[in-house]
């Protein structure tokens, strides 16, 4: 299967690495080295039969025109906000279209991807979608486009907020006096230990939360402080409403 992966940013990197060692891909970025600088460098012959489109929304009408050619080819986007319509002005009425909402994790196969399939694809698109994103990580189809904003609130921009709390640990840490370096460790593997625990048990996260909460303890205090008044609930509301927020406003740009 011929792949073309355009965008070598930090999505297309992540999934060419998590791919790379199922399939090949030609990858054209005019910003990277050792890739085709635009379309006009690939082979007269080219044919791809899977498109990945991984370029930023805010330029994705000055770059994706000419790839209408590859009129036989399943376009796949990854591009947050940019809804059907605009690829089929861009690609023609009649072309098969894939969003799909993966996340940085995809990189360690580790990635949570969401996607929706427009009319005119086939079961066999299907197929071919839940293949390439099964290598990288957990996939699920979603019922509507509609719920394509919530998806990038929640797990596309996701892995920001889980790198930000490991921040904020290490710099409390450090603040408490423990060295940069081992509070920089410790935070890493408390977080990755935490996300493993969540992967292999069927426990709800409250009830792995109460697990480690012994009454009257360190844990108590510390989460008094998290959850007063539901304050941390209430930021995690309001950032994801944000992203999601900002996702419809790039569909209207």
């Amino acid at each position: 299967m011929q792949i073309l992966l355009i965008g070598y940013g930090a999505m297309g990197g992540a999934l060419l690495k998590g791919w790379e060692a199922f399939y090949h891909l030609t990858v054209v970025d005019p910003f990277k080295e050792n890739c085709a600088k635009s379309i006009e460098e690939l082979p007269e012959d080219y044919s791809p039969h899977v498109i990945i489109i991984a370029v930023k929304p805010q330029i994705l009408d000055q770059v994706i025109s000419p790839y209408a050619k590859f009129n036989k080819a399943l376009f796949i986007s990854i591009a947050a906000g940019i809804p059907y319509e605009n690829y089929l002005k861009w690609l023609g009425a009649k072309s098969r279209l894939c969003r799909v909402m993966p996340n940085l994790p995809v990189m360690v196969s580790q990635g949570a991807s969401a996607y929706v399939l427009n009319e005119n694809c086939s079961s066999a698109d299907d197929g071919i979608v839940k293949n390439l994103f099964e290598k990288v990580g957990i996939v699920k189809k979603l019922d509507s486009e509609g719920l394509f904003d919530a998806v990038t609130a929640l797990s596309g921009s996701g892995p920001a907020y889980v790198y930000y709390l490991c921040e904020c640990l290490e710099n409390a840490g450090i603040e408490l006096g423990l060295e940069p370096e081992f509070a920089a460790q410790f935070a890493r593997q408390t977080i990755i230990g935490s996300a493993l625990t969540l992967k292999e048990s069927a426990s709800a996260p409250s009830l792995l939360r109460t697990n480690v909460t012994s009454p009257k303890g360190t844990t108590e205090a510390a989460l008094k402080v998290l959850m007063h008044e539901n304050n941390l609930q209430k930021i995690f509301s309001n950032a994801l409403r944000a992203a999601h927020d900002r996702a419809r406003e790039l569909a209207k740009s």
